[in-house]
């Protein structure tokens, strides 16, 4: 499906999704993609065997930390300085997203091929390590696709982007699913390879108003870009070691069954999870817009609102979690509900607390000046989080401490946060 069938579909559909809210698309958008991840893991937790399933959950985690540079490096930056930005600088900003994709997807196939490597003794150059690099490729370069649709605001077009990813990867693993052969690597190409598509079909920019002060990509953009990236750098690295890094730990101390069971538990709460990211998507240039416009006191009133409106969400959805217990059948049968309902407790507030910190930073990166204090504050949640994960992981085998102990770690991080947001006195 190329650009101009894109094109063609969304003018098509425009008066429909139209009436849709924005930021309801935005969620559906985000739930078709991470929708998909919870679709794979699901099939591999009853098809396969709990170590290919290990395997796909630090192949996630993996393309986790890539993502991770590619949004510190580029796309972070880019939509902090998008409100600044005219048509030609926006578009140039999109093609230099994808080179950066691809290299960021080789740099993440040579630190596969070591890992392997190291753990296993298998050779540098094999097909698992070809499929993890073209699966890390078509996934960056989607990811980058996304970011600018939601940069230009065109939802609709990443609405049908996403639906066809979506329709692609269900082909793919009824296929693998028909023909009894629903392996790790099968699962992997249905989720990666419909990606391909984005290198076709890409958002373009179309009239700024006013007169934006960023008109082509020089020396002075990147200089802008640097200042943002050389604290979302790091940051984005802290991130990832406090919330993806303790799978490759806890795997080291306590085997791929251990890892097996925390990972099915968290799961459950991938619907929270791809929320956070569709949330995040649509209000980062909405923050940005308002910070670029000096509404502080709006953007202030729209951290309130939406912390209630997250809450309850969160709330409403361990409710019913919970409520599964009153029918074991639609639980593992490994996950009985004296250890499911503690993780599902625990694994809740985690997500409460992380939803309410996103809020916060979200609000701190739509300027320049807000990446040093989350990263700062990152670093902090997380230097926390292993001094006292690390001797309760190798010591106690009490699955239900992982989430307490990150939760603990994110309400350390939100209460840093809040003062920046709500209590520097800034002229408004």
């Amino acid at each position: 499906m190329n650009h101009s069938a894109i094109r063609t579909l969304t003018l098509g559909m425009q008066p429909m999704l139209n009436r849709i809210p924005r930021p309801v698309l935005s969620f559906a958008c985000q739930g078709m993609v991470s929708g998909i991840s919870f679709i794979a893991s699901f099939l591999l937790l009853h098809y396969a065997d709990k170590s290919e399933y290990t395997t796909f959950v630090l192949f996630l985690n993996g393309y986790a930390l890539l993502a991770s540079l590619q949004n510190a490096l580029w796309l972070q930056p880019l939509i902090t300085l998008s409100g600044k930005m005219d048509a030609g600088a926006r578009q140039q900003a999109i093609h230099r997203g994808i080179w950066l994709s691809l290299i960021i997807a080789v740099f993440g196939g040579v630190l596969f091929a070591g890992y392997r490597q190291l753990t296993l003794g298998a050779g540098w150059f094999n097909l698992a390590t070809m499929l993890f690099l073209a699966s890390f490729a078509f996934l960056l370069v989607r990811d980058a696709n996304r970011s600018a649709w939601l940069m230009l605001g065109q939802l609709p077009g990443l609405f049908l982007h996403d639906l066809a990813y979506l329709l692609l990867f269900m082909l793919l693993a009824a296929i693998g699913w028909y023909l009894k052969s629903l392996s790790m690597s099968l699962v992997i190409m249905a989720i990666a390879f419909p990606g391909l598509m984005s290198l076709f079909a890409r958002p373009r920019a179309g009239h700024v108003d006013g007169a934006p002060a960023i008109v082509r990509l020089d020396r002075d953009f990147a200089a802008q870009v640097w200042s943002c990236a050389r604290w979302a750098l790091p940051g984005v690295l802290v991130t990832w070691l406090f919330s993806n890094g303790y799978w490759f730990y806890l795997d080291t101390v306590q085997g791929k069954a251990m890892v097996a069971m925390l990972a099915a538990t968290r799961l459950f709460f991938t619907p929270v999870g791809l929320m956070i990211q569709g949330w995040a998507g649509y209000y980062r240039p909405v923050f940005s817009q308002l910070e670029h416009q000096g509404l502080l006191q709006q953007k202030r009133a729209l951290v309130r609102r939406q912390a209630l409106v997250c809450s309850g969400v969160v709330l409403l959805f361990v409710l019913a979690l919970l409520l599964l217990t009153l029918y074991p059948a639609a639980l593992p049968a490994y996950l009985p509900p004296a250890s499911f309902i503690p993780l599902v407790l625990a694994w809740g507030g985690y997500f409460l607390v992380q939803w309410l910190r996103n809020i916060l930073s979200t609000a701190m990166l739509a300027d320049a000046g807000g990446y040093k204090i989350v990263f700062k504050a990152g670093l902090t949640g997380a230097v926390l989080f292993y001094l006292l994960f690390v001797p309760a992981g190798y010591l106690s085998r009490q699955l239900v401490l992982c989430p307490l102990i990150l939760c603990l770690a994110e309400l350390f991080i939100l209460t840093m946060l809040w003062r920046p947001v709500f209590g520097a006195k800034r002229n408004d």
